[in-house]
């Protein structure tokens, strides 16, 4: 066989050429028309090139996640029912239905555990030492003894980097365990923009690191949001590697990865039409898997309309199952190296992020960050001003009058 040129059959073109193509396509407007901006006020697009794509990139895969067992990343299940018993019967249908890992919610927003005897009523059935268990974030370190029960298990305390203790309680903490999960995603659902989450990410980083020292690599994760923006999310996920490597390397430690728990965005989801939601999680599964995320909770439909049914979790388990197995997403180690316009916009996020996070620092660190969500407040309302279409609220929408209307059913916790 000959060797070719895979170039040989194609015309040469130029960006004058492509610019002819689109403006005639445009029909009068102007190409300006097609430029969208970011929250962080970065341009991204209509056209990235080669001249664009930073010089420095390099490949930023998965830190790779314990216990997959041959998987890309792992499909997590939400558990936060209320009541134990509904609870575990949920958790064990996810389990059962594909789902590799869980993310427990505990206190008023989930399930009601008083102690450790009820945590293994929660656990029944469940075998522990074969999935990862993932508290969401929270500031408790008593939560710490719910689990005594489970030591040989894989577990994340998903407590904060400022959490009273953490020092001492890291010294007595099982092999499998890790301590932090920095709540990034709680930026972004508060209104926060792309590099403000990534800042906070980098700030937290630094407090943990400076709290547990070189040690802090093994116990620090951070869990992100995925919005309905895939390409978008790709570029932060992205950063947020380049980003965490910078900090661990500054104290002296190398090659640390970072784990990445993604949870779909909860500030996207809509109450009005939730069946468009379906569309939103799927985009953000989309980013969130090609970003390279370890972990993946994606929200199930009725998310902003009550408690989920099997039928909300069974979909939400399945476009995972559909982009893990049939469409086979997870294939490249990291799929957007090289491209011009997810490098253009990585490094751009990672800049504009690390300006955040040096105004962080000036202003006294996490400790210190009322000016931060001073900032957060600021870009929450200015999205809110833009009132930007929303698919099945105030574009496309379809109303309770009209025959295509179904109601999405959500489960009703006994009084």
């Amino acid at each position: 066989m000959s060797n070719f040129e895979l170039t040989d059959n194609f015309p040469s073109s130029s960006q004058e050429s492509w610019q002819a193509l689109v403006e005639k396509g445009l029909r009068g407007a102007d190409l300006d028309s097609l430029m969208r901006i970011t929250d962080d006020g970065l341009a991204r697009g209509p056209l990235s090139t080669l001249n664009e794509r930073p010089q420095d990139i390099a490949a930023l895969p998965r830190a790779g996640a314990p216990l997959l067992e041959g998987r890309a990343w792992h499909i997590t299940a939400p558990v936060q029912d209320p009541e134990i018993a509904h609870a575990n019967k949920q958790a064990l249908e996810d389990l059962t239905g594909g789902a590799s890992a869980l993310r427990i919610t505990l206190g008023d927003k989930g399930v009601q555990i008083k102690n450790a005897n009820e945590m293994k009523r929660l656990m029944d059935k469940v075998y522990s030492e074969l999935i990862p268990i993932m508290i969401a974030p929270n500031n408790d370190i008593r939560n710490a003894e719910l689990f005594k029960d489970f030591k040989t298990a894989d577990i994340c305390l998903g407590l904060g980097p400022k959490t009273e203790g953490l020092t001492e309680l890291a010294e007595e903490l099982p092999e499998t365990w890790r301590l932090i999960t920095i709540n990034a995603a709680g930026v972004h659902d508060r209104g926060g923009t792309e590099a403000q989450e990534l800042a906070y990410l980098a700030a937290s980083a630094t407090h943990a690191y400076r709290t547990l020292g070189q040690s802090g690599a093994k116990h620090i994760g951070v869990e992100l949001s995925a919005s309905q923006d895939g390409h978008l999310t790709i570029a932060k996920l992205r950063a947020a590697r380049r980003i965490y490597a910078r900090i661990a390397e500054s104290f002296g430690v190398k090659e640390s990865a970072l784990s990445i728990s993604v949870v779909t965005s909860k500030r996207m989801m809509q109450s009005k039409d939730p069946w468009t939601n379906m569309l939103r999680v799927m985009s953000a599964g989309f980013g969130a898997v090609i970003g390279g995320a370890d972990f993946i909770m994606a929200r199930p439909f009725t998310d902003a309309i009550g408690l989920a049914t099997p039928f909300g979790h069974r979909i939400a388990r399945n476009m995972q199952l559909m982009m893990m197995e049939e469409s086979h997403l997870g294939q490249v180690k990291d799929a957007a190296y090289g491209s011009y316009f997810h490098e253009r916009m990585t490094e751009s996020l990672a800049q504009k992020a690390w300006a955040e996070f040096q105004q962080i620092e000036s202003e006294g660190g996490i400790e210190n960050i009322d000016a931060f969500k001073t900032r957060i407040e600021a870009a929450a309302k200015a999205r809110k001003d833009k009132a930007n279409p929303i698919l099945g609220v105030n574009l496309h929408t379809l109303e309770k009058d009209s025959t295509a209307y179904r109601e999405a059913k959500v489960r009703r916790v006994p009084s």
